[in-house]
């Protein structure tokens, strides 16, 4: 029988170590340079992953000091009774309470240990292959984690943890754009977008977090649904995707977002997945100054033979003029709200924060030009 972690018990206990973090009482030194170094290896690496992981473990040890820190998959573990499940204590007690009590684990998905090498390993010291790039943070969270498990009481694992959300709580983005009080006009919107996807990709997040913040503003944020970049474990037809409104459980559209130009080939694999997922409606969003010009009536006739509803979009112009209209506020209104939308989903897809920044900079110093433009 596995070890069972209270996670009433874990959330009050999270709860009153942030607690003491942010009034700064008794931060273990040591602990606090060994969670900042990680915190740099995984900013140097790509792979924030880890973070979370040892946060999870800290947690773990700090409820039960006989956790065994390396038994994480208890299926894996049969007669190791100090065998614990990572992947839930994380889901359902670090990551929500991380984002309520505002302190960085380093990813924002829901499950973040469903991500590798987590997903695949059985326990942490099996040999799963982990990234290169990731390695050193990998094999220094490793060293930690073995540092936590030769802890002998609760008490010191809570000092380790309440060193980790101090130093966690400064990689936490806060920015005051939240409320941004100026208005927008659809036009300044427009060139704020092109101009902030075309001077840095972030391997497609800036474009999809765009689409899917303009979505949020048509159909609501509840019933947008936009998967994190390169996920494994994405059950979405599309990048972006809008759950029926009759059928919560279904999907009523699919938008596909490329900042990469897209081939004929892309379109078809997209659209066979949205039939195979009982999507009827699917959009394919080009933004890339390099596309090739598509034959939109070979692909129209394609997909109406297959009794999908398929929609070509190339650069913004179009999708962003269209979502406007769709939008239940007016076009103005509606052009403001999006900025705020888009901010959110910025954050949603990890952004780097000085994209999050670049996003506000450049809808002020275009809305401010044109103000000018206006006044001569």
């Amino acid at each position: 029988m596995a070890l069972k972690i209270d996670k009433l018990g874990a959330e009050q206990l999270l709860r009153e170590e942030a607690q003491a973090a942010q009034a700064g009482r008794a931060i273990d030194p040591a602990w606090r340079q060994k969670v900042e170094h990680l915190s740099e290896l995984c900013e140097a690496g790509g792979s924030k992953t880890h973070i979370a992981f040892l946060g999870t473990a800290m947690l773990a040890r700090a409820m039960n000091r006989n956790a065994d820190l390396f038994a994480i998959k208890p299926e894996h573990a049969p007669g190791n009774a100090n065998a614990f499940s990572a992947r839930t204590l994380c889901h359902a007690v670090l990551v929500p309470l991380a984002a309520e009590l505002g302190f960085s684990i380093g990813v924002t998905g829901r499950e973040p240990l469903n991500n590798q090498p987590y997903f695949r390993m059985t326990r942490l010291d099996d040999g799963t292959p982990v990234h290169a790039g990731a390695r050193a943070a990998f094999d220094y969270m490793r060293e930690l984690v073995r540092e936590l498990a030769a802890l002998r009481s609760e008490a010191a694992a809570r000092q380790a943890l309440r060193a980790f959300i101090a130093v966690r709580a400064r990689y936490q983005p806060s920015y005051a754009d939240d409320g941004v009080d100026f208005q927008v006009t659809p036009e300044a919107l427009l060139a704020a977008i092109q101009r902030f996807v075309l001077e840095n990709s972030e391997g497609g997040r800036r474009a999809q977090a765009i689409v899917a913040g303009l979505m949020d503003v048509v159909a609501g944020e509840n019933r947008v649904e936009s998967g994190r970049i390169n996920d494994p474990s994405r059950k979405f037809p599309g990048d972006v995707c809008v759950r029926s409104e009759s059928d919560p459980a279904g999907w009523e559209k699919a938008i596909e977002v490329r900042d990469k130009p897209v081939s004929t080939s892309d379109v078809q694999i997209f659209g066979t997945k949205c039939i195979a997922m009982g999507v009827r409606d699917a959009a394919v969003i080009a933004v890339s100054d390099k596309q090739n010009t598509l034959d939109r009536e070979a692909l129209t006739t394609w997909a109406n033979s297959r009794g999908l509803g398929l929609t070509l979009f190339v650069g913004w112009d179009t999708f962003v003029e269209q979502a406007l209209f769709w939008a239940e506020a007016p076009k103005p209104i509606a052009a403001s709200q999006a900025v705020i939308a888009i901010q959110r989903r910025l954050r949603a897809v990890e952004v780097s924060s000085e994209g999050l920044a670049r996003w506000t900079n450049t809808l002020a110093t275009i809305e401010h030009s044109a103000a000018r433009s206006a006044a001569l």
